[in-house]
C-alpha cells in the first residue's frame, strides 16, 4: 500500500477514492433530463475539475504521449471543426430544416457546445492520467477505485429492489421495481453494472501475489461484486446490458479459466457465474417480472424506425450533416415528410433529442467529417489491442463491450458522465502497457521533449488551474441552481423568489427562461395583454426552432392563437403550424384537432388555456423531484 501513495499523482488517486466511495452516490432530487440536467453528472464533473487542479503537481518538462492519446486529441479536434466553421461563418448549412423563416443555426450550435466540452474534458483527463506516471500498484489501484464505485452502486440497486418501502425519500417506484441506482434510468444502470461485473472478474485473476487471509478477502470482494451484479443485470431486464454482459463473459471467462491454475478456484468461478444467473432468473419468476422479458427481448421496437429515419436524414445531408444541435428539428421534419409522402403513421416517440445510437447522432449532425473522427478513435483502440497479448486483448474488449454496445442502442454518455470516465480509465489502463511488449510488438516511443519547457510548463499549469477552478465553480453553483429550481417546481411555480435566488444563470438556462416566460404568458392570457403575448412569441420563435419539445410547441400554439384573436380573428398562422405539427407528431394529443378546437373555444370564452412550465412531460418509472 505504501507504493500506492507515492509520487505526485497521489492526490489524483485520493480524489478518485473520494469520488468512488462518496461523491458519485450523492442523491439530489431533480427534474429529469440528460447531461448536466442530472445533478450527479455535475458532481462527476466537479471532481474532474478537482483532478485537473491536483494533476498540476504531476506535470514535468517531458510529457508522456501515446498513439491512442494522439488519436483522441486529433479526433476531438476534428469533431470541433463543424462547430468552429458554423461559429465563424455567416453561411447557413444547406439542407437545415426550419420551423419558421428564421436563421437560428448559430443558437443550435451553441446548444451543442456542452457535448463538445465534455468530450474535450475527457481527452484532457486521459492525457493527465498519462502525466501522473503511475507505477504498477497505482495503476491497479485506480482500477480498484472503479470497482469500489460499482460495489456501492450495486448495493444501492439491491436496496432499491429488496429493501425500500413504497413511501421512500428517494421516491423510487417499488411497484415497477426497476432498480436504477443513482442513474434514474435502468438501461444506464444495467450497462454500468455489467461493466462492474466484468471488471470484478478481470481483477479477480489479474492481481499477482497475495496469500492466506488477504488473498481470500480479495476473492470474496470480487466474487461478491460479480455475483450481485449478475443478479442485478438479470433483474433490470435491459437488452443492451444483458446481451453485452453475456458477450463480455464469453470473451473474459476463457481468459480467467486459463489464468486460474487451482482447480478449486476454477470451480468457484464456474459456480459463481451459473448460480448468480440462476438466482437472477429465479427472482424474475418469483416477482412475476419475466412477462416483460418474454414480450420485448426479441424485438427492436421503435428504435428500428428511429434508425431508419435517421439514415434517411444522413443520406440527404451526407457530407455536411444537418448541423450540430439540430438533430431534433431535423428528425421531426424528416418524419413529417415521410408521413406526408407515404401516408404511413410512424410509431416514433415525442421529444426525441437523440437517435439512440451515438455514431448516427454525430454523423447526422456533422456529416462525413465526424464519421472520420469515430474511425480514428476506433483505429487508436485497435492499435492498443494489437500491442497486447491475446489474453489482455480479449480482456480489454470484454471490459469495454457493455459501454460500446450501449452506445449503439442508447446514449449512455448523455445520461451518465460516469460511463465516459469509466471508459477513459479502462482504455488508459490497457494503453499504458498492462502487458509487456514483445519482440514482435515493440513499445512505441512515449516521451516527447518540449522546447522552452519551463515557460511552457508554467503556462500549462496556470491553464489547468483556470480550467479546473472554472469547472468546480460552475458545477458547484449549478448544484445550487438545481436546488432552487427543483424547489420552485415542488412549490407549484408559486415562489418567484426562487428564480431570483439562483447563482448560475447559465445552468439549466432553458428551464429558467421557460419558467419566467410561461408565468408571463399565463398572466398575459388572463389579462388579455396583446403586447405581452407578442413578447412571448418573440422569445419562443427561436427556441422552438432549435428545441421543438411538445410542451414548448403547445405554449407557442396557444400564444399564436391568442395573438391572432386580438389581431384579425383568423387563425391562419396557428392553423398552418398545427397542420405541420400533426404530421411531425402524429401521436401527440396536444396537436390533435379536438385539442386545438378546445383551445380556440377557451380563448373565445375568455378562459385561459393550459400553459406548460416543463421542457418535457414526466414519463417513466422514476420520480425526479
Amino acid at each position: 500500500m505504501n507504493k500506492v501513495w507515492q509520487g505526485p499523482g497521489r492526490g489524483v488517486l485520493a480524489l478518485f477514492v473520494i469520488w468512488a466511495l462518496v461523491g458519485q452516490h450523492v442523491f439530489i432530487h431533480h427534474l429529469g433530463g440528460s447531461n448536466l440536467d442530472l445533478p450527479f453528472n455535475a458532481i462527476t464533473w466537479l471532481f474532474v475539475g478537482l483532478v485537473f487542479i491536483a494533476s498540476t503537481r504531476a506535470l514535468k518538462p517531458k510529457w508522456v504521449s501515446s498513439e491512442l492519446g494522439r488519436c483522441f486529441a486529433l479526433a476531438a479536434l476534428v469533431l470541433w471543426l463543424p462547430w468552429l466553421f458554423a461559429l465563424f461563418s455567416s453561411a447557413v448549412m444547406p439542407g437545415s430544416p426550419r420551423y419558421l423563416v428564421i436563421d437560428e443555426s448559430s443558437a443550435a450550435y451553441w446548444q451543442a457546445l456542452p457535448r463538445l466540452l465534455a468530450l474535450t474534458a475527457g481527452v484532457l483527463l486521459f492525457w493527465l492520467l498519462q502525466q501522473c506516471r503511475f507505477n504498477t500498484e497505482q495503476r491497479h489501484f485506480l482500477l480498484c477505485t472503479l470497482l469500489m464505485l460499482a460495489t456501492v452502486q450495486i448495493g444501492f440497486g439491491l436496496v432499491q429492489f429488496f429493501v425500500l418501502p413504497a413511501d421512500n425519500w428517494f421516491m423510487f417506484n417499488t411497484k415497477v421495481r426497476f432498480p436504477y441506482g443513482i442513474f434514474m434510468q435502468r438501461n444506464v444502470m444495467s450497462s454500468f453494472v455489467g461493466s462492474g461485473v466484468l471488471l470484478a472478474l478481470y481483477l479477480l485473476v489479474r492481481r499477482a501475489g497475495g496469500t492466506g487471509r488477504e488473498h481470500w478477502r480479495w476473492w470474496l470482494w470480487c466474487s461478491a461484486v460479480a455475483a450481485a451484479g449478475l443478479v442485478l443485470v438479470v433483474l433490470l431486464q435491459s437488452r443492451a446490458g444483458l446481451y453485452s454482459l453475456l458477450a463480455g463473459l464469453c470473451l473474459l471467462l476463457p481468459v480467467c479459466w486459463m489464468r486460474l491454475t487451482n482447480r478449486l478456484q476454477r470451480g468457484v468461478l464456474l459456480a459463481l457465474v451459473l448460480c448468480s444467473a440462476g438466482a437472477g432468473l429465479a427472482l424474475l419468476l418469483h416477482f412475476d417480472l419475466h412477462r416483460r422479458a418474454l414480450a420485448v427481448y426479441g424485438e427492436l421496437g421503435v428504435r428500428y424506425e428511429i434508425w431508419q429515419t435517421t439514415l434517411g436524414m444522413i443520406a440527404q445531408n451526407l457530407w455536411l450533416g444537418v448541423g450540430y444541435g439540430q438533430f431534433e428539428p431535423a428528425y421531426y421534419a424528416e418524419a413529417g415528410r415521410l408521413l406526408a409522402t407515404s401516408g404511413v403513421v410512424p410509431a416514433m416517440p415525442g421529444n426525441l433529442a437523440h437517435p439512440h445510437n451515438e455514431i448516427l447522432m454525430w454523423w447526422a449532425e456533422g456529416g462525413v467529417i465526424t464519421l472520420l473522427a469515430w474511425l480514428l478513435l476506433a483505429w487508436g483502440v485497435l492499435r492498443v489491442g494489437w500491442r497486447l497479448s491475446a489474453g489482455e486483448r480479449l480482456a480489454m474488449l470484454a471490459l469495454c463491450l457493455p459501454l460500446f454496445a450501449h452506445l449503439m442502442s442508447e446514449y449512455p454518455l448523455g445520461h451518465s458522465s460516469v460511463h465516459w470516465i469509466w471508459l477513459l480509465v479502462v482504455v488508459w489502463y490497457f494503453d499504458g502497457g498492462s502487458a509487456a511488449p514483445s519482440a514482435e510488438r515493440p513499445a512505441p516511443r512515449r516521451e516527447l521533449e518540449i522546447a522552452s519547457s519551463g515557460i511552457f510548463l508554467a503556462i500549462l499549469r496556470v491553464g489547468l488551474l483556470v480550467v479546473g477552478c472554472t469547472t468546480v465553480l460552475y458545477m458547484a453553483t449549478g448544484l445550487q441552481t438545481v436546488y432552487q429550481l427543483t424547489q420552485y417546481q415542488r412549490g407549484q411555480f408559486s415562489e418567484p423568489a426562487r428564480l431570483d435566488a439562483v447563482w448560475n444563470p447559465w445552468f439549466w438556462g432553458d428551464r429558467q427562461a421557460l419558467y419566467r416566460h410561461s408565468v408571463a404568458l399565463k398572466a398575459a392570457l388572463a389579462e388579455q395583454d396583446a403586447a405581452a403575448i407578442q413578447a412571448y412569441l418573440e422569445w419562443s420563435n427561436p427556441v422552438i426552432a432549435r428545441l421543438p419539445r411538445t410542451t414548448l410547441l403547445h405554449n407557442h400554439v396557444v400564444a399564436l392563437l391568442a395573438a391572432e384573436k386580438f389581431a384579425t380573428e383568423k387563425f391562419a398562422a396557428a392553423d398552418a403550424l398545427v397542420a405541420r405539427l400533426q404530421l411531425e407528431y402524429p401521436h401527440q394529443r396536444l396537436f390533435k384537432a379536438p385539442a386545438v378546437e378546445q383551445l380556440k373555444a377557451q380563448l373565445a370564452a375568455g378562459e385561459p388555456p393550459r400553459v406548460f412550465h416543463n421542457l418535457t412531460q414526466p414519463v417513466g418509472a422514476a420520480t425526479y423531484y
